[in-house]
């Protein structure tokens, strides 16, 4: 029965947090954490909860919630049960460290508590009753209504006390009951008994006992296959990535294997047997960034495998409520820099590592090994249900494979070659072929067409809400023949009207472009897409055809469908990129070059009068150099300045993706307040879309300071050195001084040079400060840079009163505010390019000319290296610099 009263006893004494927990145990005889932080507390009505599975000398599981700063804990000798049949006893015992919800291991024979401990399952828990509710006071009133969302238990329970007695030294422990309540997650299954094993290492509580066995049975495997040894600590550049080609068509064959297609991020997990990294596992995404930090509880279920050393290839994945991978959930995480927000919504949002490849392991180094036996040793290693899923297949029927992918509304699957190594690079041996989604979409008008386009230039198409409302939804701007677009045009023309006839967009929906024309919703057309978004419009829509005698009111909203993958980061070409697999190497029917491809228009026209280089020159040389420039452009919007005509005829800016772009080349709306509207920017991910681009006339590539996710927040100090009525000889003095200014304050500065006269000095920043606090800094050291040689620079915009002064430009530091990309090129004689440069190699004679779209790609592949990297992997704090400049400012007055 429980007591007839739940309100907090005034005679519970207070104690200091987890005495009792030290009291019983010894820091230097047990593994487990001890806590010795200061205590947090968190949001009063949610937190951590955990639930550890205990063979100790009664084997049970441990039920804990993270609350003031600390796990509050149950034990409950049966488990928990999704049965709302099922009452649990439940124990209280005393509170745990926040730590403790990490530990898995064996405590050793004669200390409290001795044998084995799984993390059995863990996510997040928050106070139903009231909602918000502070999860401390219910415990002490006696009763708790919580949601769980973890990866075995989900939904509603209730934690009542049924016996109370003082936590403070009494002899009887508080009994309460842990109950499921009814909700669309109970069942009957047993949980404990059907899922044993641990959501981090994967073992169960017997093969944690002796985990060191297990491991060296896979490893008495690995052995008899011969492999190479490693020869030195993996690391990313060690262990290139493999990519697949695209094929049109799925395909049966006995020789491939077949995979679901995820729909993440690609993420290669390395852990090393020594030095600083040795069991902590780091994991790099395509672009060779690590990404650790963003994904904790991958990390950490990494880290509780029982190897010293692997190599592990994977796509990190979101699931949406019905458990398909969704791109735009994992967008909250992707850009993530900040340790606790990362941790916070590791629980509230957690990701999954869909591990497919096995490339290393212990010192072997396993590449060569067939792909169905590497792929046999990989799901022995990864064997839970918690952030580590191991990445099935099936054999030979990839038509039914296909067809079950499509059904299920997945994004596509990948065909590999069974006996294929890992091969690292794009290879025909891995082919990924996606499965695209149709709906039908009514027509109520169209833009007005650009560039070469003629009749129009994207379709305004809209679905029927419930209350008969037509909602814009999307423009359609490709999948048209010439053909179409002229029968389209007549069609739209003849049925015009003067009015829209979508309703008028709520707040959070798609809005209406600007100077279209209408037409009465009466034609129905279907559209092939990748993803319905959260705002409801569709991301790469493309027009597949009319429908005729089909309602339109029938052509019904019904809210998101699934999310694609994101925009991959381009790699160094191989060599093989759109290649078809070789004559001696036939590919499977349905095969096609990289579907990423472009024709590059009217390739022998002159950019260059003086040097001859032409366009074909141009979209060359962004091929040859995306390797180095693409890191750079990841994430960021970009700004164009087209030149059709080359550098001797008109050019325009253009921040707006055109309407006939294709569709896999991301773009991106953010919200200008100049301009009052949404602009689409180019997101510029690949080789193909930086070639693409050039295509357009594009010469000079200028981007953001920041990057999506984080558009408040620069990725570094800027110092733009313009030495307009002055020379580069002096611009080279001031960036010189200027290195040793950041220096003394403790900073590390990089340059480049801006492809005309002008340097731009940087310093990499971490994401914790906005573009005003960044600028402000910037605007310090500016004037200290101008008090240490005031007869070389100058903070005075106007060029005439700088009198031949190196003007110091900290202003271009701000949201929206651009500048030349790394790499890009300058559309004036020579075809100078912005490049990268040691600071200490800067010389009285620069000449900026010397680094072109001729010399430059040759430069780069000589260096081996990039000297302006740090901008984006050597982010710096401020805050330790902000002190010696105050000194050296307070020097100069």
């Amino acid at each position: 029965m429980t007591e007839k009263s739940n309100k907090s006893r005034p005679s519970e004494r207070i104690e200091p947090p987890l005495r009792r927990y030290r009291e019983k145990r010894s820091a230097e005889r047990t593994p487990e954490p001890f806590g010795t932080g200061p205590l947090r507390a968190g949001p009063r009505g949610s937190g951590m909860f955990v639930v550890q599975k205990h063979a100790a000398r009664a084997l049970h599981y441990d039920f804990r919630l993270e609350m003031e700063g600390v796990l509050r804990s149950w034990a409950i000798p049966k488990g928990p049960s999704m049965n709302p049949a099922d009452k649990r006893l439940a124990v209280m015992v005393e509170d745990h460290p926040i730590e403790y919800g990490d530990f898995e291991g064996a405590i050793p024979e004669g200390n409290y508590g001795a044998g084995s401990v799984i993390v059995w399952d863990r996510g997040q828990y928050s106070i139903l009753d009231p909602p918000g509710g502070d999860a401390a006071q219910a415990v002490r009133d006696g009763k708790l209504d919580l949601e769980i969302r973890g990866y075995k238990l989900r939904g509603a329970f209730t934690l009542v006390r049924t016996r109370y007695a003082p936590r403070g030294g009494g002899s009887g422990k508080q009994q309460w009951l842990l109950i499921k309540k009814r909700d669309p997650y109970a069942n009957d299954e047993g949980v404990t008994e059907k899922h044993p094993r641990s959501v981090l290492s994967g073992l169960t509580i017997e093969e944690m006992a002796d985990s060191s066995a297990l491991a060296q049975s896979i490893l008495a495997e690995v052995a008899q296959l011969r492999a190479p040894r490693i020869a030195k600590g993996p690391s990313f550049d060690a262990f290139p990535l493999t990519l697949a080609k695209v094929a049109n068509d799925p395909f049966d064959g006995d020789q491939w294997l077949f995979e679901i297609k995820y729909d993440g991020v690609r993420a290669l997990a390395i852990r090393t047997a020594s030095g600083a990294d040795r069991s902590h596992t780091r994991i790099f995404g395509r672009s060779g960034i690590e990404i650790t930090a963003r994904y904790p509880e991958v990390a950490l279920a990494f880290d509780a495998l029982p190897f010293d050393q692997f190599v592990i290839d994977g796509e990190i994945v979101a699931l949406g409520d019905d458990g398909r991978p969704s791109f735009q959930l994992l967008q909250r995480r992707m850009h993530l820099n900040d340790a606790r927000e990362a941790r916070r919504l590791s629980l509230s949002l957690p990701v999954f590592d869909f591990v497919f490849d096995l490339l290393g392991l212990d010192g072997f180094d396993l590449r060569g090994v067939e792909l169905e036996t590497r792929k046999a040793l990989l799901a022995r290693l990864v064997r839970g249900e918690g952030p580590l899923r191991y990445s099935d297949h099936i054999v030979a029927h990839g038509r039914d494979f296909y067809a079950a992918a499509a059904e299920a509304k997945l994004e596509g699957i990948l065909a590999k070659r069974r006996k294929s190594p890992y091969a690292g690079k794009r290879t025909g041996d891995w082919l990924k072929i996606k499965c695209p989604v149709t709906g039908r979409f009514v027509v109520g008008g169209y833009t007005d067409p650009e560039g070469a386009r003629s009749h129009f230039g994207a379709l305004l198409v809209g679905q029927y809400d419930d209350d008969g409302a037509l909602r814009f939804v999307t423009r359609v701007g490709t999948g048209f023949s010439d053909a179409t677009l002229r029968d389209l045009a007549a069609k739209m023309r003849s049925r015009a009207r003067p009015t829209s006839p979508f309703r008028r967009p709520r707040a959070g929906e798609v809005a209406l472009p600007r100077r279209v024309h209408f037409c009465e919703p009466e034609l129905v057309c279907d559209v092939r897409y990748a993803e319905m978004t959260d705002e409801g419009g569709l991301r790469h829509p493309s027009f597949v055809g009319l429908v005729e005698g089909i309602d339109p009111r029938k052509c019904l909203f019904k809210g998101r469908t699934r999310a694609i993958e994101s925009a991959p980061i381009a790699q160094p070409d191989d060599g093989t990129r759109g290649d078809s697999p070789t004559a001696d190497d036939p590919p499977p029917s349905g095969l096609a070059p990289n579907a990423r491809s472009f024709t590059v228009t009217h390739p022998d026209k002159v950019f260059w009068p003086a040097e001859g280089y032409t366009k074909a020159d141009l979209v060359a040389y962004y091929l040859a150099i995306a390797p180095w420039m693409l890191p750079y452009l990841t994430d960021r919007p970009v700004m164009m300045v087209r030149y059709p005509d080359g550098i001797g005829g008109k050019n325009f800016y253009q921040k707006d993706a055109p309407g006939f772009a294709p569709e896999w080349i991301r773009t991106e709306k953010i919200y200008s307040e100049d301009s009052k509207r949404e602009i689409a920017y180019f997101v510029i991910e690949s080789a193909e879309a930086l070639g693409y681009v050039a295509n357009l006339g594009t010469i000079p590539i200028h981007i953001w300071s920041s990057r999506i996710g984080h558009l408040e927040r620069p990725d570094w100090l800027l110092f733009d050195l313009d030495p307009k009525g002055s020379t580069t000889e002096k611009a080279v003095g001031v960036a010189r001084e200027l290195a040793v200014v950041l220096r003394k304050l403790g900073l590390r500065p990089y340059c480049k040079t801006s492809g005309q006269m002008g340097l731009h000095v940087v310093v990499g920043l971490r994401l914790e400060y906005t573009y005003e606090q960044a600028r402000s800094f910037s605007e310090l050291v500016a004037r200290l840079l101008v008090s240490r040689v005031p007869e070389l620079a100058t903070i005075d915009r106007n060029v005439a009163s700088r009198k031949g002064r190196v003007y110091v430009d900290y202003l271009q530091l701000g949201h929206g505010k651009t500048i030349a990309a790394p790499f890009a090129v300058r559309p004036i004689p020579g075809a100078p390019v912005s490049a990268p440069i040691e600071i200490d190699q800067l010389t009285p004679d620069l000449d900026p000319l010397a680094f072109n779209i001729k010399t430059m790609p040759g430069r780069m592949k000589r260096l081996g290296r990039d000297p302006f990297a740090g901008a984006l992997n050597d982010p710096q704090s401020l805050e330790l610099a902000l002190p010696a400049l105050e000194r050296e400012l307070a020097r100069t007055d």
